[in-house]
């Protein structure tokens, strides 16, 4: 389990705030209607994305820090959360309330390109967030996930349209990941 500080927290949560008011319709169109969801999504997210940081760092891999520069619509980038010299991180996070809900489940653009033509140096990190707190669930490399077919449909009906999930139960396979807690 990894702690995020409380300065590091609050960054996230200002952060979350700022980002909502630039991004609240483009949130809209992906199926999201709630700002108040927004924020919090925002929040889990990013503090789950400092957790994979400090998780990283700690394995002694050099990578870039979260990027917490909010950027109008139209330059948003889907890149990668975190970057290494020889490796490309997306950090996927969930609740603890949303884990007991749904189960372990993230959710991903359907036509981002990781999605659809991930390269070969790109790797998950699925995290669950509990407040400060971040578990790391597992690593694994996402053209394994495109080769063997392991997306699935939303159960939520209304983000069918424009998101894909990846269920821990389905690839919970020894062989597909690089770390399990």
């Amino acid at each position: 389990m990894i702690k995020v500080s409380d300065y590091i927290y609050k960054k996230c949560v200002n952060f979350a705030h700022d980002r909502i008011g630039l991004s609240a319709d483009e949130y809209k169109y992906r199926g999201e209607s709630s700002v108040p969801k927004m924020v919090e999504d925002v929040i889990i997210g990013t503090v789950g994305e400092w957790g994979a940081y400090r998780f990283l760092r700690d394995q002694g891999i050099k990578v870039s820090k979260p990027d917490m520069k909010i950027y109008e619509v139209k330059r948003k980038s889907f890149e990668a959360d975190l970057m290494a010299e020889d490796a490309i991180y997306h950090v996927k996070s969930q609740s603890v309330i949303s884990s007991k809900r749904y189960g372990h489940s993230w959710l991903l653009q359907r036509y981002d390109k990781v999605v659809n033509n991930p390269k070969d140096n790109e790797y998950f990190i699925f995290t669950e967030v509990d407040g400060k707190n971040v578990r790391i669930l597992g690593i694994i490399k996402c053209c394994l996930l495109k080769e063997r077919g392991l997306y699935g449909e939303c159960k939520v009906p209304w983000y069918r349209k424009t998101k894909v999930a990846i269920y821990l139960d389905d690839i919970n396979m020894p062989e597909l990941f690089d770390y399990k807690e």
